[in-house]
């Protein structure tokens, strides 16, 4: 099952190698999910790959009692996510998306679209099929806005869309 691992923001690639090393062999898969997006420096655009939740890691666990002892012993990591004690697995349809992350190697990659009257339909990228999550863009700065259920609440992220036609 995924879990999430709440730490310091800045600080999730650095806890990824810290969960290699105190917690080897007690998870399946680990990862930051990253956001790639494109950036206007000066006259020229550069992408620029960053954390798509900061301060959260995806966890792949059947031992997550073990796996939240483990990281006790360093400060590297806040908490595992949990409601009264009990530690919170995402739900299926979390799950499905971090999935898909993870298969992707944890990168969500700039998608691309089309504006047709006040809706967008996404032509390419990983953002096919959320297009009901997008709540605004901005088109000159290349980026969508969702607002997702993640965590167990409503959680709002950025991410790399470029619009190539408006009718």
């Amino acid at each position: 099952m995924w879990y999430v691992i709440w730490t310091t923001t800045g600080s999730e690639d650095r806890a990824i190698t810290d969960l290699n090393t105190f917690a080897e062999g007690l998870f399946s898969r680990a990862f930051v999910p990253k956001r790639i997006i494109s950036k206007k420096i000066g006259q020229s655009w550069v992408t620029a790959k960053t954390a798509l939740f900061p301060g959260y890691i995806f966890v792949d666990t059947d031992s997550i009692e073990e796996l939240a002892s483990a990281i006790r012993i360093t400060d590297r990591f806040n908490i595992v996510l949990a409601t009264d004690g009990d530690y919170l697995p995402l739900t299926d349809e979390e799950s499905g998306f971090a999935d898909r992350l993870y298969a992707d190697g944890g990168n969500f990659d700039m998608s691309q679209g089309i504006i047709e009257g006040d809706k967008i339909k996404i032509t390419s990228g990983p953002l096919m099929g959320l297009e009901g999550f997008i709540t605004k863009i901005n088109r000159h700065k290349r980026i969508a806005y969702l607002e997702l259920d993640m965590f167990g609440v409503k959680t709002k992220t950025t991410v790399g869309l470029e619009v190539v036609e408006k009718n």
